[in-house]
């Protein structure tokens, strides 16, 4: 929701690693924040990253699947939809079909013709 109200779209997310005697590496570890003593979540497992990562790029169409997961697991529905707050829109369901391309379907297209117009000389 962060990234979507101050319109910040990242094109590449890092993955954390933790460096030796910072916070963020006591709180990656620990799972607490260590100026409060507050728990902090902390995915440490890489679907849970993948997640998170789509998460951030919400509007890039190939995390749609990735989007919808998180945000059903975190019972975040409310962001599915097409008002203004929303991050993805819901999925559409289509019983029974089957994934064609657009158009007519292959054997009513007409057989292509290969003849080469000649032009008209200039002279």
């Amino acid at each position: 929701e962060f990234l979507r109200d101050i319109g910040y779209q990242p094109e590449q997310v890092q993955d954390f690693i933790p460096t030796p005697g910072s916070l963020s590496t006591v709180m990656y570890h620990t799972g607490l924040n260590p100026l409060t003593g507050e728990k902090v979540y902390v995915a440490k497992d890489p679907h849970e990253k993948k997640l998170q990562r789509a998460l951030m790029q919400f509007r890039n169409p190939k995390n749609y699947e990735h989007v919808f997961e998180a945000l059903t697991k975190a019972h975040r529905e409310d962001l599915i939809g097409y008002g203004p707050k929303c991050l993805i829109r819901p999925r559409r369901n289509v019983p029974n079909a089957k994934s064609q391309p657009f158009g007519r379907p292959d054997k009513t297209r007409p057989s292509p013709k290969h003849t080469v117009k000649k032009q008209a000389s200039r002279r």
